[in-house]
């Protein structure tokens, strides 16, 4: 592995709050603490920066970047759109500039192996580990089921996947989040014009959305569905429909035929088809 720059803390403190129950702050740098000695053996700067840790192995310049040029721009844009309900515990972020030092943390720290090569969020215990080497679409992409888990817990694969996938190519202006055509676009275009793509309501209704059969191509129906939604201005109000009340309609889909009408949803899925086929990725 590679020698990289020593360590350096740098603490972003936002206040105190009453003695009896630990701040957000106070438990992003309490998580700082348990983390410090395996940081410092890799090398690698940390941020403070509450709910984030953020630590790199490329120096406190680069993680700097990182986070306020895409963590934080990303986070605010996307709690105006769509999250209401901020985290209130530490996520904590670990970016590699190289795949080597990526998966040797990964198996090493938590035992994770089959690791894609781009990253992955942790869920059970808020952890996102970044190879940003790839770029740092991936990035935004986990940052979406980091900040879904505290505001709608209950989202179903589909809608959590598609909306991370959505903002994994994107602009980040004014404030504003909007997702782009990627590399998910021309599968997903064949699969239209050779008949073999399954109704969205099939997919939504999927209860085994991650089955390594389909998994890609339900990535991709996810995510141009929601673009689609999104180029209609309908996404936000959709997904926080969805959210405050879902009860009675666990996979969406409900609500999604409420938004959509008076068109039926059998010419919402042919109109969705048919735009499909007018975009182009190069």
């Amino acid at each position: 592995m590679r020698t990289l720059p020593a360590i350096v803390c740098a603490l972003v403190c936002l206040g105190a709050t009453p003695a009896s129950r630990p701040s957000l702050d106070e438990k992003c740098r309490s998580l700082l603490d348990k983390w410090r000695d395996r940081l410092d053996a890799a090398h690698m700067t940390a941020i403070v920066s509450p709910p984030f840790v953020v630590a790199g192995d490329g120096g406190a310049e680069r993680v700097n970047r990182y986070l306020h040029n895409t963590i934080l721009a990303a986070v605010d844009a996307l709690h105006r759109k769509f999250f209401d309900r901020q985290p209130t515990e530490p996520i904590l972020i670990l970016l590699f500039e190289s795949d080597e030092p990526y998966r040797h943390a990964a198996k090493k720290w938590f035992g994770d192996e089959d690791v894609s090569r781009y990253g992955y969020f942790r869920q059970r215990d808020n952890v996102m580990l970044m190879n940003v080497s790839t770029g740092t679409g991936t990035l935004v992409h986990e940052l979406v089921h980091a900040l879904i888990k505290p505001d709608f817990a209950d989202a179903p694969s589909w809608l959590n996947e598609g909306l991370g996938s959505l903002f994994e190519q994107c602009t980040l202006v004014d404030n504003d989040i909007r997702g782009l055509e990627n590399w998910r676009l021309p599968a997903l275009q064949r699969a239209i014009r050779q008949n073999k793509l399954r109704p969205l309501s099939e997919m939504i209704a999927d209860d085994d959305f991650y089955n390594a059969e389909r998994t890609g191509m339900n990535y991709a129906q996810a995510r141009y569905l929601l673009m689609y939604l999104q180029e209609k201005r309908k996404l936000r109000d959709f997904y926080r429909r969805f959210r405050d009340d879902h009860d009675d309609d666990s996979t969406g889909l409900k609500h999604l035929e409420q938004i959509t009408a008076p068109q039926s949803f059998e010419q919402f899925e042919k109109d969705w088809r048919a735009w499909v086929l007018t975009l182009r990725f190069n």
